[in-house]
């Protein structure tokens, strides 16, 4: 390689690096779980991260009570329940479905797929399952208070902030746990409370729980029951990894 060639190339690195820099600087950056995307920018790039807006923080935050936001959901999750019409789900999904055949071990896929050149059709597509859905939930999720937007604000800034510490571990179950501390779960329990409804109208309305509970031990066995009928699944089903 001649020393033009070595010149050039590490110009453009830092040309590169620069302009990387600067537009990760903006605010209103929309990441969902940006911790693994923040540790790559700062580590190869030194690239440190401002105005994060953390989807996934949004999503938990938005959530009624303390013990439901004890996991986090992950992306495919939060799609499911945003009410995207089930024909472009169910295309989002086959497109995540065919890239992580490319890459991931189990189905005899290698990440040196992502290196290949010209990238290839299905790895594009599932990049773009990244993103591509991102806006709406943070439309879904956002219009809530100043101090509810704040305290997300805090959190995701945290974020960024450990995942360019030195002892920072990218991998873990501790990463499905929610980050709220007590405080702040109180907090967002006052903020996200809704008053049941009554209606005044109904036959029930007046009664007393002792009559509600005579009348709810009186049931008939309308056929055979089995365990998925009154148990819930494990928590395994309120965390995706993607």
């Amino acid at each position: 390689m001649s020393l033009f060639a070595i010149i050039l190339a590490a110009v453009t690195l830092q040309r590169f690096r620069s302009n990387l820099s600067e537009y990760f600087k903006r605010k209103e950056i929309v990441f969902f779980d940006v911790r693994t995307d923040s540790d790559a920018l700062y580590a190869h790039f030194g690239v440190a991260l401002q105005g994060v807006e953390d989807v996934q923080l949004m999503e938990s935050a938005t959530r009624a009570t303390t013990s439901s936001r004890k996991y986090l959901n992950g992306l495919a999750k939060c799609i499911e329940q945003s009410g995207l019409d089930s024909r472009d789900l169910t295309s989002w999904k086959l497109a995540k479905e065919k890239g992580e055949r490319l890459f991931k071990v189990q189905f005899g896929g290698s990440y040196e797929v992502f290196e290949q050149r010209p990238i290839r059709n299905h790895i594009i597509s599932y990049c773009v399952g990244d993103v591509q859905h991102l806006p709406k939930l943070r439309s879904r999720y956002y219009s809530r208070t100043s101090r509810w937007r704040d305290l997300v604000g805090r959190e995701s800034k945290k974020r960024v902030e450990e995942s360019q510490k030195p002892e920072y571990q990218p991998h873990g179950p501790e990463r499905t746990l929610a980050p709220w501390s007590e405080d702040r779960n109180k907090s967002l329990d006052a903020w996200n409370y809704v008053p049941p409804t009554t209606d005044i109208f109904d036959d029930d309305y007046g009664r007393n729980d002792e009559e509600e509970y005579e009348e709810e031990c009186e049931f008939d066995d309308d056929g055979p029951t089995s365990d998925s009928d009154i148990i819930n699944d494990c928590g395994h089903h309120l965390y995706y990894s993607d």
